[in-house]
């Protein structure tokens, strides 16, 4: 198992090396961090070879890596602070041409005078000494970074890696004296894993684990400059650490149930396959609760975020115009505590721009309302804009460093340090802009990620919003051609008639022909002045005043109007209105207006011989904003013929009318009276059977905004 630790240590050091070297040779940081890498990975592979067959010229291997790592981790937190670092008593350059006298002396003291000693000889005393020695400068350096940065994260990163690097060399100096204490033991007869065990000692390789951490903290920090990133790692290993020992304890139990793995390995066998796949079967939603146990002790803010994106991913299906995507999207991002400012941008085809269209937080200076379409956007190839990586790249004077200053600018005027495009193949609908926590140092690269998800469904939301306002765009379009074309035909009928009169009294008309046609004047006039009246009143704005009326006793007045104008004898009008209704928040006067027109037009449509029902009820809202709202419903039922399929979606445009005489805004006025009180009209008809309109009012007007 020891060699198996050190093993995967020097394979695991060796990949971070080469991984990071391999995505930009060029950089110094990268180059310095690959020969740490490589020097780790040495010093702890030729450690695994010299356990396994115990040949000598792995142990002088293990020692000179030993001997160069101080001097190479040292070298690079000097490129890594980049200047911040003190020089201190020694420089790394110095420690870099002493190391290999160093080494050479140990390998030829220690080759001629001491090798066959059991214990560490006094040259692998006085190589330890000096090497842990180069280590303790390395953490003085550290250290003193720690102490002297005013800049919180900063600091938290120094503290994270002096602990790791601390704890790598307290445990590796107890593991390489403990290896050296205690009776000497003849490794000449045992095998390959026992011998590795003496060879290692009593204390277990905790300081290769560490060293492994370590290293791939460093790989991170190289990768991605920021401490947020090392708080997910940990929090995942602690998740990936604590399933392992449920798994090792399910399997231990199930061995120690069965005896002895060696005089019964078929049963032992079949009861750790059992384990391991009742661990299976449990692991989901054990994974799912040590992730929120990581999360809430090593990356709270992480966590939240997590589950903020989790919610807006569920209420996205449900966002149908920008209103909406304001509080279920910006709105939620905000208020998750990780994003103090959060803004949208989006292309307005007009301008030729795209425009601050949503924004949420308080911004310390007013945000750029429009940008231009490039350069800006150019940059979007490579998925998102991140403040940190920006300037990593202007600190550093990469290639493209000029492009990464004006992304920054811009970014600036928008108070973004985290921007994510919105796309739609590849058009750029516009982009998301977070502003960062002052505690933090950028967004996790598993943060971006999960951002992108969210914001890829947001853009699919977009789009539709977009195709639904194209569609509502040609239906009001479509709408003002037919209200043109009705109100034209209204108003050039009565002039028709009026021309005509005029022009027959103009003639040889005699004397008792005058009166008649005055009168045609007269009731052309009449009906001139009624479209002209109807319609100012359906342009108009509503003048609602809304109270707590009794509705069922509003609707019986109302019918009683209807009844006191007469009703044909083969005409009923039924009630059935529900009992005990509680006080509704509405305009009395509205609301007759509103169901003498609905019942006048069901009357109409029964003609001599026919059936009207008017029901009240208590029911819920139906338009998606607020779905399942509790309301107060009224319908009117008539048994006519019904209403033509081709004709539904027209009745309540106005001047559209299927009747002889009527003007077509009545029911246009009835819906922009059910609108104003926040309620919602439709209608249900049946050729045939007759037609039902219906309206739903909210139980009160807090419910409709």
């Amino acid at each position: 198992m020891n060699t198996l630790i050190y093993m995967l240590a020097a394979l695991m050091c060796g990949t971070f090396a080469f991984r990071a070297w391999s995505k930009d040779q060029a950089d110094p940081l990268r180059r310095t961090f690959m020969l740490l890498g490589a020097i780790a990975s040495i010093y702890y592979g030729s450690f695994t070879l010299y356990l396994l067959p115990g040949f000598q010229v792995f142990d002088y291997i293990h020692a000179a890596a030993g001997a160069f790592l101080p001097a190479a981790c040292m070298l690079f937190f000097d490129r890594l602070l980049r200047g911040a670092s003190p020089r201190g008593p020694v420089r790394s350059s110095r420690i870099w041409a002493f190391t290999p006298v160093l080494v050479a002396a140990y390998v030829a003291v220690h080759f001629w005078f001491f090798r066959d000693m059991p214990r560490a000889s006094p040259a692998e005393v006085v190589l330890s000494i000096v090497v842990f020695g180069g280590f303790g400068l390395t953490i003085w350096k550290v250290w003193h970074v720690q102490r002297a940065t005013d800049n919180e994260v900063d600091r938290a990163r120094m503290t994270t890696l002096l602990v790791l690097l601390t704890g790598t060399v307290a445990f590796s100096a107890i593991e390489a004296l403990v290896r050296n204490v205690g009776s000497v033991t003849d490794t000449s007869t045992l095998g390959l894993l026992a011998r590795s065990m003496v060879m290692q000692g009593a204390f277990p390789p905790i300081g290769a684990v560490l060293g492994t951490l370590f290293c791939y903290l460093l790989y991170q920090t190289v990768e991605h400059t920021r401490l947020l990133d090392m708080y997910e790692i940990i929090a995942r290993i602690f998740s990936l650490t604590a399933a392992a020992l449920v798994l090792v304890v399910m399997d231990g139990v199930s061995v120690i149930w069965v005896g002895s793995f060696s005089d019964y390995p078929i049963h032992a066998s079949f009861q750790i396959f059992l384990a391991s796949l009742l661990f299976l079967g449990l692991y989901d939603p054990l994974r799912d609760r040590l992730d929120t146990v990581a999360g809430e002790w090593f990356n709270r803010p992480g966590r939240r975020l997590e589950l903020t994106l989790k919610e807006i991913d569920r209420s996205l299906t449900k966002v149908i115009s920008l209103s909406s995507m304001d509080a279920q999207f910006i709105g939620r991002l905000q208020a998750s505590g990780r994003a103090p400012q959060v803004s949208l941008y989006l292309w307005r085809q007009d301008a030729g721009l795209y425009e601050l269209t949503l924004d949420r937080g308080q911004p310390e200076t007013p945000l750029m309302r429009t940008i231009a379409q490039r350069p800006f956007t150019d940059g979007f190839s490579a998925g998102f804009f991140s403040r940190p990586v920006l300037e990593h790249q202007m600190s550093r004077g990469r290639e493209g460093h000029e492009e990464s200053a004006l992304q920054l600018r811009t970014m600036d005027a928008m108070a973004a340090d985290l921007t994510i495009p919105i796309r739609s193949g590849d058009l750029v609908l516009g982009w998301v802009n977070l502003r960062d926590e002052r505690w933090s140092d950028g967004y996790s690269a598993d943060e971006i990620r999960r951002l992108q998800r969210t914001v890829g469904r947001a853009a699919v939301v977009l789009e539709n919003i977009y195709s639904f306002e194209q569609l509502k765009e040609q239906h009001r379009l479509a709408a003002l051609g037919t209200m043109s074309a009705g109100l034209a035909h209204e108003i050039r009928n009565p002039l028709a008639g009026i021309k005509g009169a005029a022009q027959y009294l103009e003639g040889e008309a005699k004397p008792e022909e005058v009166p008649a046609f005055l009168e045609v004047i007269i009731n052309e006039t009449n009906r001139l002045d009624k479209v002209v009246t109807q319609f100012l009143t359906y342009a108009r704005p509503f003048d609602v005043h809304i109270v707590e009326v009794d509705t069922n006793a509003v609707i019986r007045r109302t019918l009683d109007l209807v009844h006191a104008q007469g009703l044909a004898d083969g005409v009923k009008v039924k009630t059935k209105f529900t009992p005990g209704l509680p006080p509704i928040s509405l305009d009395p006067d509205k609301l007759g207006q509103m169901m003498l027109n609905l019942i006048q037009n069901a009357l109409a449509t029964v003609g001599d011989d026919g059936e009207v029902v008017v029901r009240t009820a208590i029911g819920t809202l139906t338009a998606p904003h607020h779905r399942g709202n509790p309301a107060f419903v009224v319908s009117v039922a008539d048994s006519g013929e019904g209403i033509a399929p081709e004709h539904l979606e027209k009745l309540f445009i106005p001047f559209f009318t299927t009747k002889r005489t009527g003007t077509g805004l009545g029911l246009a006025i009835c819906r922009r009276l059910v609108e104003a009180h926040g309620g919602e009209i439709a209608v249900q008809s049946k050729l045939g059977v007759g037609s039902t309109f219906t309206m739903r009012f909210p139980m009160s007007m807090s419910d409709s905004e």
